[in-house]
């Protein structure tokens, strides 16, 4: 068993994250771990602490932000085929309601990640959520909501434009968490910058009250099985080069997102409409055939093309946890 300190984004107000597109007519469902790095080491740089970035990052790893519901807790499942059974039903009824799962709670995940075969009944299956039980929780975990605003221009004259924006709101007894490992006086560091973000918030439309929340430290375990034959990551991942021959790809069950998007943490506010490079990192829930406890790298995503742009970093470093796995 495996115990990790965590930090919880509790009262949190409605969010939206950026997909990396120009339009705000859905959000990402998913606040990564690199997006929480960045902002954490922005904050830093803000208070006069720009000089180690790079250091700083390399200093912990997080996972991404998960969802909870009071003391459930949320992970994400591993990537590929799911040894679960709907009793009661054919395997062709409930076969697109498991590719939609995203979450498990952390008792089921423990059984997952142990390579048991689970057999559930339909009423633990919400939404994209796997539940303990078949209790219908009373508010959802999260949930999407799409509303018409509109675009005033600056210049007289011009006509104002309508677009839609997506806010995720979360359950009012949750929010999301996510796990750390750092040193004691790494942790400490970072819980409160969690806290000035908390104030300054996340995400898109943080001058109207979007993306804020109130700051909770707590610990979770995790069961780590013995006869462990793969390794998930619990947040985006960036391999070193040294340990890219460690995860067999061919072997090992994956998906792939590219990473960039504008300068918005930049303190020189003429740089933030610019464009950093960007870097495929493996998802969550990656799963890779090795014994190996890889952690990921930082890599530098400064344009080339100016040399008086600072330096821009993004963090690949993450949690990975041993499992056991059948379908790799």
């Amino acid at each position: 068993m495996a115990r990790f300190r965590i930090i919880k984004l509790k009262s949190l107000t409605p969010l939206h994250i950026g997909t990396g597109r120009e339009n705000y007519d859905s959000s990402s469902s998913v606040l990564h771990s690199d997006t929480l790095s960045s902002a954490l080491a922005a904050i830093r740089a803000k208070s006069g602490k720009s000089h180690d970035v790079e250091a700083f990052l390399q200093s912990f790893a997080l996972s991404s932000a998960f969802p909870f519901v009071g003391d459930r807790y949320f992970l994400p499942l591993p990537k590929g085929k799911k040894d679960i059974e709907v009793a009661g039903k054919e395997e062709h009824l409930y076969r697109k309601a498991l590719k939609r799962l995203q979450y498990a709670e952390v008792s089921i995940w423990n059984r997952l990640a142990a390579g048991e075969h689970l057999k559930v009944s339909s009423g633990q299956i919400q939404a994209n959520f796997y539940l303990t039980s078949n209790e219908k929780m009373l508010q959802p975990i999260r949930k999407a909501q799409v509303a018409e605003r509109v675009s005033v221009p600056r210049a007289s004259g011009d006509d104002a434009s309508p677009f839609f924006f997506e806010w995720i709101f979360f359950n009012t007894e949750g929010g999301l968490f996510c796990l750390v490992d750092a040193s004691d006086e790494v942790f400490k560091e970072i819980k409160t910058l969690f806290q000035i973000l908390g104030e300054e918030g996340i995400g898109t439309d943080r001058n109207v009250g979007g993306g804020h929340f109130e700051v909770e430290e707590d610990e979770i375990s995790l069961d780590t099985p013995t006869d462990a034959n793969a390794m998930m990551s619990l947040g985006l991942y960036l391999p070193t080069k040294t340990e890219l021959p460690d995860l067999r790809l061919s072997k090992s069950c994956y998906s792939l997102l590219l990473r960039g998007g504008f300068m918005s943490g930049s303190s020189d506010p003429s740089l933030r409409h610019l464009r950093k490079k960007s870097v495929y990192m493996f998802e969550e829930g990656s799963s890779f055939r090795t014994s190996s406890l890889v952690k990921g790298t930082v890599v530098d995503l400064t344009p080339d093309w100016n040399g008086n742009i600072h330096r821009v970093y993004r963090s690949g470093r993450t949690l990975v946890v041993p499992i056991k796995t059948n379908d790799l």
